[in-house]
């Protein structure tokens, strides 16, 4: 069932969308900004429900930060993966901000003192064409679409702005059985690779640079591996971890990944321990590559969490900086006690989660760890995601 309502809209919510009250109820408004007064047609509006969500269908009175939808696939009755777009490129920084502000304040009980930094030439580009990794799924004719939120309907696309021009290419011309994903690569060194299966990313190589304030650094990756998909963000990270971490001693890197942070770190010397989840019982193929010429670096294929309980207690890490990046739902509170038993002075956190990270960050508080600084990097424009370093020192 559903039902329209006009709301003036509120403070934006974790998640791309925005708080409004509606008979003392909390909607969650999406394609709306604060202080708009706006329609939103409600999807399911059971009157006992604690909270209804919907989408905004008209706009009554705008926000002097609502913009041109860059995508017109993708605003407000379209696909999803552009959620903000019709947030002003300055106002969708503030908008993450904000999400950041309440995440520590609510779940950690500390301020968000950082700031949310533009990544290299997304000013210029107004936002878009940083995409380097692109997915959809071939429709009933084979070409690349794209699904409606909450509906299951397909839409085939006809333009992806949000990528670098050779991956945008190179998506709209795929053509494969239907049903299956369509994953496109454009790497730093000029490769454009498009895979239909998992066998088959699991199997090409691919190449990529990284340049950062010390230098540049070669990676070798699988299509199928985990790579930072802003085509700044690696350097960004790179350059956001190492000015972080301790100035000697031993590093361990949790979820390590194919060796992005590890890699820079073993060159200055430095003795690193990267885990990652392991790839048929050893390391997976990518960091085994990249530190493979590292004598200061060990690459470990183990789970994160059975590698601090039974492997890391073993060595010494009281002058060490730890630094881990685990998936969106975070660390947890297993890890973290894990982590923390180790004693470690200096912890660096690379958190793609604002709630996960700000939970994260009232456990380690728990255990004597203090927030020290944190700072955000607009690492995915047009939508509400945000990447976040920060780093926590042993009282």
């Amino acid at each position: 069932m559903t039902s329209r309502i006009e709301v003036e809209v509120g403070a934006p919510a974790h998640g791309g969308h925005c708080v409004a009250r509606y008979d003392g109820r909390a909607v969650f408004v999406r394609h709306a900004l604060p202080g708009e007064r706006v329609i939103v047609e409600v999807a399911d509006d059971a009157p006992d429900a604690r909270f209804w969500r919907g989408d905004t269908v008209e706009v009554l009175e705008a926000s002097p930060d609502r913009v041109e939808h860059p995508w017109p696939e993708a605003a407000a009755g379209g696909i999803g993966g552009a959620e903000l777009g019709h947030v002003s490129l300055p106002a969708q920084r503030r908008w993450k901000h904000a999400v950041l502000v309440e995440a520590f304040a609510r779940f950690a009980g500390v301020p968000f003192a950082g700031q949310v930094n533009a990544a290299p030439g997304d000013d210029a580009r107004g936002g878009l064409a940083y995409r380097t990794r692109v997915s959809a799924t071939a429709g009933d004719d084979g070409r690349p679409t794209m699904t409606v939120p909450g509906t299951g309907e397909r839409r085939s696309l006809v333009e992806m702005p949000l990528a670098v021009s050779e991956a945008e290419t190179a998506l709209l011309k795929a053509r494969t059985e239907p049903g299956a994903r369509i994953d496109v690569t454009a790497t730093s060194t000029g490769e454009v690779v498009v895979t239909t299966t998992g066998r088959e990313a699991r199997r090409l190589w691919l190449h990529e640079r990284v340049a950062y304030a010390r230098g540049e650094v070669a990676y070798r990756v699988r299509a199928s591996d985990f790579w930072q998909v802003h085509r700044a963000a690696p350097g960004v990270l790179v350059d956001a971890v190492m000015s972080r971490i301790l100035p000697d001693g031993p590093v361990l890197d949790l979820y390590s990944g194919a060796g992005l942070l590890a890699l820079p770190i073993a060159r200055l010397g430095r003795p690193v321990v990267a885990v990652e989840a392991p790839d048929s019982g050893k390391a997976p193929p990518a960091l085994a590559a990249n530190l493979k010429a590292r004598t200061e670096a060990d690459a470990v294929g183990d789970d994160v969490r059975r590698y601090l309980t039974r492997s890391a207690p073993a060595r010494e890490w009281d002058a060490a900086t730890i630094v881990l990046d685990p998936p969106r739902s975070g660390a947890k509170a297993r890890t973290i006690d894990a982590i923390a038993a180790l004693g470690a002075p200096r912890i660096v956190y690379v958190a793609c989660d604002p709630v996960a990270l700000a939970r994260d960050t009232a456990l380690l508080r728990s255990h004597g760890y203090d927030l020290r600084e944190a700072d955000a990097f607009d690492l995915f424009p047009m939508t509400h995601h945000v990447e976040t370093v920060a780093s926590f020192d042993l009282r």
